[in-house]
């Protein structure tokens, strides 16, 4: 486009901008208005494009002309040069608007600052390079550390410290700073410490939220070494883990060994007892020994760190000893932790000066039943030596009443009489002058409650024994079946369990009915001796 077209489209356009604002002031309808102001940008990015279009024309017109202008010039001219004077103003114009687009063009700096750029990017290359080898070395590191077998610690949900084999998956950093690894334990004892099939391949799509483990973050200084389970202290009654079919290891006991598989029976009632092989077998991460040794030394650590209870007779005398904080020998200890954050010094009193108590306060477990007040007088009239004078008032009239009733006897009726005929019993004198004491028909109906309550109670207890052994039965079956044709001496001890098992069934099975029996009869004789 020539340079008076272009101007007539930017007047043309300058005139709708003006229209276009025009009905902005207005006031039109807002949906009306959004589209005059998309408009209105429009126009204005048009306007600034025709105008620099416009530059451009002009500017290659004077750039002609002037090269038209040199062109002509001759030698023979340069005399008349002063006559000319527009010629030469026109030259040095040329000449000026050369320099001025050469030095656009051109984006040259002093050497000055082309030294002090390569001193810079020198220095950010070297930094690049010690950081591009510092992450080398870590990722080495990292690759080192994965994948090997340490025993890490483990807090229970009591607070008892436990210490799991496990492996490394990766290197992480503590909230503290200090270094730190994500382990995975190896031999999981609870559903949260399983670790994730999907959390390695990074597929896991609960994250945080996920019911199983995705690595616990431990110091690398409370690792320890690796330790392989020792199967030679296992044998036929030891104490073990074993692993279920839902790959959590439960407290389980050896019951039969037989070539590499192990009969374990879990402790819990809930899982059935199983054959597992070797690999499925680790001794328990506390030996018994440890763990009776460590009984013992709490035994005879000195408890006054522990509550105490008082007994509904009042016999106790509040003591308290020096020992301090007894209790924290099975926790974390965060009580002596939060006092020592808080300036306090063992052995001194409490307070900013240390003129408080030092003794710490027992705790006190009162009679159940009892009210406050009730057990603040038995602790007063204890501590003032004195005895409780409505107990002894009270087993005074106890004995007078006992002396009472067995002096006199109780008035008889038609219906003890009957009772009486129908148990076979006679209110008279037995054989060999030994007089037997009357009872009344109150005593006879609670003799024959009691005696019913406790044939209910043989009998339930009967019934779980049979149910019991009939769960044992399937058990060793299904442990009979899996050994047929592989193992022979198991097979045969299996064999022999199932047949005592049975015969112990059979045994159960006739007391239930003796007693059935019994319980029959108990009802029969109460219906026909009450009216």
């Amino acid at each position: 486009m020539d340079e008076e077209s272009l101007e007539a489209a930017i007047q043309t356009y300058n005139s709708q901008l003006e229209q276009v604002e025009m009905a902005l002031g207005a006031g039109r309808d807002p949906a009306q208005r959004s589209d005059l102001m998309q408009l209105q940008e429009d126009l204005k990015q048009l306007i600034e494009l025709t105008e620099s279009s416009l530059v451009a024309v002009k500017k290659s017109k004077l750039l002609a002309t002037l090269d038209t202008g040199a062109a002509s010039s001759s030698p023979a001219g340069v005399p008349g040069q002063d006559s000319n004077p527009e010629s030469s103003a026109q030259d040095e114009e040329y000449a000026a608007f050369k320099e001025a687009i050469a030095g656009l063009g051109t984006d040259e700096e002093p050497p000055g600052n082309n030294n002090e750029r390569e001193t810079d990017d020198k220095n950010e290359t070297k930094c690049s390079e010690g950081e591009e080898e510092s992450e080398r070395e870590e990722e080495e590191e990292e690759e080192e550390l994965s994948g090997m077998k340490v025993k890490a610690p483990y807090y229970s949900s009591w607070g008892t410290l436990e210490y799991h084999n496990a492996m490394i998956v990766g290197t992480e950093e503590l909230e503290d700073g200090s270094a730190g690894v994500r382990v995975l334990y190896l031999y999981p004892t609870h559903k949260s410490l399983k670790p994730c099939p999907f959390f390695l391949d990074d597929k896991c799509r609960f994250k945080e939220n996920c019911r199983f483990s995705h690595g616990q973050v431990v110091s690398v200084e409370e690792l320890q070494p690796f330790q392989e389970p020792d199967l030679s202290t296992l044998g036929v009654g030891s104490a073990c883990l074993a692993k279920h079919s839902d790959g959590i290891w439960y407290p389980a006991r050896i019951t039969d060994v037989d070539s590499g598989y192990y009969t374990v029976k879990f402790d819990s009632l809930l899982l059935k007892e199983a054959v597992v092989e070797g690999d499925s077998v680790i001794p328990p991460l506390r030996s018994e020994d440890a763990a009776e040794s460590d009984e013992s030394d709490e035994d005879n650590v000195d408890d006054s760190g522990y509550a105490k209870g008082v007994p509904e007779n009042g016999e106790w005398t509040p003591a308290c000893s020096s020992s301090f904080g007894g209790w924290e020998a099975h926790t974390r200890g965060i009580g002596s932790k939060l006092l020592l954050q808080m300036g306090y010094e063992f052995g001194k009193g409490l307070g900013k000066n240390s003129e408080g108590r030092v003794e710490p306060v027992q705790a006190v477990v009162l009679p159940r039943g009892k009210s406050l007040d009730q057990c603040a007088e038995v602790l007063q009239k204890k501590k003032q030596g004195k005895l409780d004078p409505g107990k002894s008032r009270k087993c005074r009239a106890k004995g007078n009443s006992s002396g009472q009733s067995g002096g006199r006897k109780p008035p008889r009726n038609v219906f003890d009489f009957l009772n009486e005929k129908l148990r076979g019993k006679s209110s008279g004198d037995k054989a060999g002058g030994m007089a037997v004491p009357e009872r009344n028909s109150k005593e006879i109906y609670h003799a024959s409650k009691s005696t019913k309550k406790a044939l209910s109670v043989s009998l339930f207890q009967t019934t779980e024994k049979i149910e019991q052994t009939q769960r044992d039965i399937r058990g060793i079956q299904q442990a009979l079946a899996r050994n047929i044709g592989r193992h022979s001496i198991a097979a045969a001890q299996l064999e022999e369990k199932l047949a005592d098992a049975h015969k112990q069934l059979g045994q159960l099975q006739a007391q239930e009915a003796r007693l059935q029996r019994e319980q029959k009869k108990a009802d029969t004789h109460k219906k026909m001796t009450e009216f």
